[in-house]
Parts: C-alpha cells; structure tokens; sequence
C-alpha cells in the first residue's frame, strides 16, 4: 500500500471516488458526437458512466499498470479502448481518429495547464472539453476582463473556447484527498475561431505583457518596439490610459496584434 502510494504522488495521480462527481461530468457532456476521449482514468470512477453514455470511450493512462488492468475492471466492454501514453505527449491526430470526439479529463495539477494548451487550439479534431483542474486554474480560465486571475491562460480559453466554471469538487472526494479543492469546467471549442496567425499574434504581446502584470500596458509591452509605435497602437484600439495587462479583452488584444507593425506584434 506505502508503494501504491508513493507511485500516486510521483505520477500527480488524485483518484475520483465519488460517484455524484463522475456523473455530473458525463452530464456536462454533449449528446453528440458520441465518442470520448479520456485522459487519465485511473481505476475507471469516471470511465464507468462515460462507458453507459457513449458508443466509444478512449482512455489514455500514463500508469503502465492502471492502464493494463481497467479493461478487466470494467468488465472488458468493446466500445472501450485503453492506451497507455503521456498526456503531455499525445498524438492527438492519431488517437482523434474518426472523430471529433469530446474530451473528459481529471487532469492532474502539474500537468492540467500545458495539457489544456494543447487541446484547445484542436477545434479541428474535439467539440467540447470537460475537465477536472484545481480550483485556481478554473477561475483563470473563466476569469473576467480586469479580474485579478486573468492571465495568457484566460485569453487562450476566451480564443478558442466558452469556458463555464460548473461546480467546485472538494478534496474528500479523492483518494488520496488533493490539499486543497478542485472545480469542473466546461469548454465548448469554437468551431470557427479568429484566424490562427491574428490569435498567435496577440497571444504572443500578451505573453509579453503579462511577465509585467503590475506595469501599464505601454510599459509592459516595451520590449517589443519603440515607444512611439506602441503608444500609436494602443490609442488606435482604443486603450484606455491606466490599462494593465489583466484589463483588456480579447478583443482588443486582437486589435492591438492587427495594429502593431507584423514584426512586432508576434
């Protein structure tokens, strides 16, 4: 049991135990399409209901030994498809196969933010994403303009995605219990985003900006040119004077990138 333990922890693994939980989850989830990618299933608290929903669940585990052991816990159903592989290095292309699919997740907390920074540029290959991150990440994501959690993480979500922050999972219902709470949330991929160049561009000024998230933008951003250009730019947006970096929307974001001179706005 001491060993189980420690391998939980090196792997960052808090596993789902309550059943209200696993099914509010696959609640969150649309009817269609019908197939779900898993990340992370652990011993299958969540892969049971998913299972009893939807025609094809693809669950992928970094534990060699979880992996090889849920298809019997399950019962060896055929619309489930276990994998052993690393959420941070998934093919998504391959494992998207015949898709789009959905996404559910309990993510863990060291991995969950680049995780969700590779899926949701992907409205190409996933519709909906419904995932279990730590409390602090949720709120990032759904943050609102001049929220004092709104950073690149909020933007990236605002870009490719509606992201609702559905409910709140205290640390009881996970063995072992996380210390502190996690939340659900919700993303619904836009089918149709900004285009990908403009969306790269005022991501990159606001990377920039946020490493300086106490400056005024003019000051936050004055690595990337002259003064004069950045100032004629922000006025062309419309920026008000006394924005900081968590201030503007992602509209303006996008205005800035689109005002900035190309060389420097990326």
């Amino acid at each position: 049991m001491a060993t189980l333990r420690i391998r939980r922890q090196r792997l960052g693994q808090h596993f789902l135990r309550d059943p209200a939980t696993a099914h509010a989850i696959v609640a969150a989830l649309a009817d269609t399409p019908p197939r779900v990618l898993e990340i992370g299933p652990g011993r299958g608290d969540l892969t049971r209901p998913l299972l009893e929903r939807f025609s094809m669940v693809r669950a992928v585990e970094l534990d060699e030994r979880l992996a090889a052991a849920l298809p019997g816990r399950l019962g060896s159903p055929a619309h489930l498809d276990v994998r052993h592989g690393d959420g941070l290095a998934l093919d998504l292309d391959g494992l998207a196969e015949g898709g789009p699919w959905q996404v559910a997740a309990n993510l863990p907390f060291s991995v969950g933010t680049p995780i969700l920074r590779r899926l949701l540029p992907r409205h190409d290959l996933f519709t909906v994403l419904v995932v279990m991150v730590q409390v602090e990440v949720g709120r990032r994501l759904v943050a609102p303009d001049g929220g004092t959690g709104r950073g690149l993480l909020t933007l990236e979500a605002e870009a490719y995605a509606r992201a609702e922050l559905l409910f709140t999972v205290p640390p009881r219902c996970f063995s072992p219990p996380p210390r502190v709470t996690s939340a659900v949330v919700r993303l619904a991929l836009h089918p149709s985003p900004a285009p990908p160049g403009t969306v790269e561009r005022a991501l990159g000024l606001a990377s920039v900006a946020f490493t300086h998230r106490r400056k005024k933008l003019a000051n936050a951003l004055a690595s990337i040119g002259s003064s004069d250009d950045i100032a004629a730019a922000l006025v062309a947006v419309g920026a008000r004077d006394d924005m900081r970096p968590q201030d503007p929307s992602l509209e303006l974001w996008l205005a800035l990138a689109g005002a900035l001179p190309a060389s420097r706005s990326a």
